[in-house]
């Protein structure tokens, strides 16, 4: 779909301003939004329509007879965390074109995203959006932990002896629901009460930021009978109106 919808875009003074504000380059609070990103649902609706029925079906009907103005608006309250303003079922679609227009315009971004000490290393230094899970790599970055952006798929180095969240590295914990050899487990620390769950690819090659964090359900729930707060978040699970 993106190769039928590519984006020219320039950059450049965006990058310059950003850098000298200190601010991410593709900041979601600043950036003005493009209604490039308006085509890439339609697309993406068309895409998925003849695959649907039933509620899923009547979601993306009801969105294509959206306004331009009603759809950025939803926009809007998502990027502002103001999840109670869009349903439950109507942002992942959202949120997915919001995410392929903001991995595109990442992708012309030249160079590696960087986050230094002191610089709310807990939010991507691309675009400012969140982490989903963080990742244990592999390869030539074997036993990094990256946070992997659940906006514009950026991928960051923080280091593993302190809390993503809060940079502290006295009292983190790892948590589990198999073994101490798991792929997937909670890293929380007790000075800010939160948690980020750790990928890793050296027990499981083909695990994934996004799509693992959603089948580890079952630990998020453990977690929070222990007391943790989640410090991510992840768009297929936004709670919508009324939730």
């Amino acid at each position: 779909m993106l190769y039928d919808h590519p984006l020219e875009m320039d950059l450049t003074a965006r990058i310059k301003e950003a850098s000298a504000q200190g601010k991410p380059p593709l900041d979601i609070h600043v950036l003005p939004r493009d209604k490039h990103w308006q085509k890439l649902l339609m697309a993406l609706i068309a895409e998925l329509k003849p695959e649907m029925s039933g509620p899923a079906l009547a979601v993306i009907e009801n969105l294509e007879k959206a306004s331009t103005q009603e759809l950025e608006d939803m926009a809007s309250a998502l990027f502002a965390s103001d999840f109670s303003s869009v349903s439950s079922d109507k942002a992942p679609f959202i949120w997915a074109a919001l995410s392929l227009y903001w991995a595109q315009m990442a992708n012309l971004i030249p160079g590696k995203a960087r986050a230094e000490y002191g610089e709310q290393r807990q939010y991507c230094p691309v675009c400012g959006s969140m982490p989903v899970s963080s990742m244990v790599q592999i390869g030539t970055t074997q036993g990094l932990r990256y946070l992997h952006c659940n906006l514009c798929e950026t991928e960051w180095h923080v280091v593993r002896v302190k809390c993503s969240n809060c940079e502290q590295s006295g009292k983190l914990h790892y948590w589990s629901l198999d073994d101490e050899q798991a792929a997937i487990k909670a890293e929380s620390c007790d000075d800010c009460g939160t948690y980020l769950k750790i990928l890793y690819q050296e027990k499981e090659p083909k695990v994934e930021a996004v799509a693992d964090d959603l089948a580890s359900l079952v630990l998020d729930a453990r977690m929070e009978q222990e007391g943790y707060a989640r410090s991510s978040i992840n768009p297929f699970l936004f709670p919508g109106e009324g939730e």
